[in-house]
Parts: structure tokens; sequence; C-alpha cells
């Protein structure tokens, strides 16, 4: 059994079919990405990288309206936490696109796990080869990518699959007008309040944090390489309560830390549901993301009227 599994691993793997494959994942956001980085035509002068958080936070086209000059924005987030995810989509968007801005999200923690669509997207050396041994899904991941790399044969070699025509859509962006309930935002508060009580041993931690850490070291070196500006954001959960990310100190030895204005958290009718913001919450963070994004390119707004000064 080994040979076959070893030529499944060797033959060349194709992006085009793994990005559509996982076409019932995340209301098949990876076709779109995949589709507005390599085939539409358009430049990507500043993306977005995180996970749901991200893609219902900010709206491309109204940054795009306030910061002028022709940026142009994408929303690549991509539904669950894994910073092996995030890695995977960098390398695509640098393959295809010069950005001048990556934006990543943080949260309250880190995601200790892989990513469970990452062996589906991920090139075969990534897979076979992580950037540290404290990955305790790595078995799990190569039957995974076997199996993604098995369908892929079949769909090259046997079935000739055709796949969908590129998607024009510029923007992802997930809308929503829902507001969530005061029940919600109760049982997200009650669950984050017993969350916060329950401490790993900081040997556990440490070992733990190794995983998401290098792969934030990887993505950061990659963009360091191409002297592309980064940042990062962070997006909490509304239950959560806490002002800033649990290891902001370690994020800020790599790029700024951009956290929003708390008000903006505590506004329950900014948020679509426990964890993510409806339309009108990501409009304002949409706004104030704006500012930031100015500052750090040495932008001039084009709408002044759209500083957030009554949120500083």
């Amino acid at each position: 059994m080994a040979a076959p599994l070893a030529v499944l691993f060797v033959l060349p793997y194709s992006d085009e079919f793994a990005y559509h494959y996982i076409e019932n994942d995340c209301y098949n956001h990876g076709a779109w990405i995949y589709s507005r980085v390599k085939s539409n035509p358009m430049p990507i002068d500043i993306a977005f990288i995180g996970s749901s958080h991200s893609i219902h936070a900010f709206q491309e086209k109204k940054i795009e309206e306030i910061l002028g000059d022709g940026n142009h924005l994408v929303n690549l987030g991509y539904c669950r936490y894994g910073r092996n995810m995030e890695f995977v989509i960098l390398k695509l968007l640098l393959k295809y696109k010069q950005p001048k801005l990556v934006v990543i999200e943080v949260h309250e923690d880190e995601e200790k796990n892989s990513h469970d669509i990452f062996p589906y997207l991920a090139e075969t050396k990534d897979l076979l080869l992580p950037p540290t041994i404290f990955n305790r899904d790595y078995f799990s991941d190569l039957i995974t990518g076997a199996s993604a790399r098995l369908e892929n044969f079949k769909a090259e070699y046997l079935f000739q699959s055709v796949y969908p025509e590129p998607q024009p859509e510029l923007h992802g962006y997930a809308a929503s007008d829902r507001i969530a309930s005061d029940s919600e935002i109760t049982e997200n508060k009650l669950a984050w309040q017993k969350r916060l009580q329950r401490k790993s041993p900081d040997l556990t931690e440490d070992i733990q944090l190794k995983y998401p850490f290098a792969y934030l070291e990887k993505i950061t070196a990659e963009l360091r390489k191409r002297e592309i500006s980064f940042a990062f954001v962070y997006l909490p959960d509304s239950g959560s309560e806490l002002n800033e990310p649990k290891h902001v100190n370690y994020y800020n030895t790599l790029a700024p830390v951009l956290i929003p204005p708390k008000c903006i958290f505590d506004d329950r009718t900014n948020w679509m549901d426990a964890s993510h913001f409806n339309d009108k919450g990501s409009e304002v963070l949409s706004k104030w993301m704006a500012g930031e994004i100015a500052k750090i390119l040495c932008l001039n707004l084009a709408n002044q009227e759209q500083k957030f000064d009554d949120h500083e």
C-alpha cells in the first residue's frame, strides 16, 4: 500500500481542483478565493486574511470608497481558525498578486490545531514538511491529503473534470442584516467566563503555541521578503470582554496590532450572532479600518467625513 500512497504525493496536485473540491465548505468561499486571486485580472492592493470573523467584518467596497486613490481590497477570510490555512491562502495570493498591505486577524487566543481544510489546499511539500514537529494533527492531515490527491488523480486522468467559469465578483464580504438576540450575547459571555477560568499548565501552553506561532512567523517572513506591509487586527467574540488578545506582546514583536474601539464591540446591534458582525457593525468597523489603513500607507482619505473621530 505504501507505493501507491507515495505516488499520490509525487504526482502534481492541482490548485484548481483543490479549491473547487471544497465547494461544500464555507459556502464555496474557496472557489471564489481561487477565482479572485488567480483568474481575475483586477489587482489586489490590500488583503484581509483570517477566519469567518474577517469575512463578516470588512466591507471592501466601503473601505475602497473611503480610501479612494484606486486601491483594490479583497476579503480572503475563510471559515474557522487555523494559521496553516492562512499560510496556504497567503501563498496563493503572493503567487499571483503583489499587495501593498496584508491585514491578518487575531482573536482572543491562538488555535492550536491544524485547520481541517488545510490538507485539501496545501502544496504537498507544505503538507509533508510542516514548520514545526508540534503538530498533533500531522498524521490525520496526511491521510486526508492522500484522499484528496486520489480524488485529484481521478478528476484529472479518469473523469477529466471541467470546472466552473471564474466568478466575476471582486469582493468577499458576507453580508447579513440580522441582529443577535440578548440571549445569544449572554450565552457567549457566560461561555467565555468559564473558558477563561480554565488554565492549562504553562509548559503545555508553551508547547501547543509553537504550532500556530511557527506559521505566523512563516507568514510574516514571506511578507517581509517581498517588502509588503502587514499588520494584525483584533476581532474577538462579543462576550469575551478581553480588551486585547492574550498574546498581544508576541504579536507586537512581529507587527503592529490594531485594536478597534471598544464601543464597536459593546453595541449588541452591531452583531449578527455572538461571534460575527452584521452589516451595521461591519460598516462601522470598516470606516475605522479605512482610517488605520490610511495611516499605515500614508494615504489621504478621499471621503474626509468618514473619519472615525467620534469613536477614538
